[in-house]
């Protein structure tokens, strides 16, 4: 996997070692309060990611062009900030709120502008 392919497959695979550490601390502390945020790393990061890496790694012509850069890092940055903003909430911080719903907001964003490229794709022959 190279180019946008490769970046969202890398980044899963890091979300997904961050998430299962999150797990095993948790487990081993018996401390679930950041059960919330252990879940949507692993599932935003490591399997939303993962397969938007391998969509793109299948339909190569789809991460042609400025859309998919345009997906790659506002997924990024949505998913930094809503992991963030949960995080914080869950340590007693609800001032990080806003956090969490920007995040979230730009990240459902970057998942209808996934779709849109998904829709506009036409397999080669």
């Amino acid at each position: 996997m190279s180019g946008i392919s490769g970046w969202f497959f890398k980044s899963a695979v890091v979300y997904a070692i961050i998430g299962m550490s999150l797990g095993v601390h948790m487990a081993s502390s018996h401390n679930h309060d950041q059960h919330v945020t252990h879940a949507h790393i692993n599932l935003i990061g490591w399997v939303s990611f993962a397969l938007f890496g391998l969509y793109y790694d299948r339909f190569r012509e789809a991460a042609e062009g400025w859309l998919p850069r345009l997906h790659f890092w506002s997924a990024q940055t949505g998913f930094v900030m809503i992991i963030t903003g949960i995080a914080l909430i869950y340590a007693g911080t609800t001032e990080a709120e806003p956090v969490a719903a920007i995040g979230s907001l730009i990240l459902l964003a970057s998942t209808v502008l996934f779709a849109v490229i998904v829709f506009r794709t036409r397999p080669a022959s």
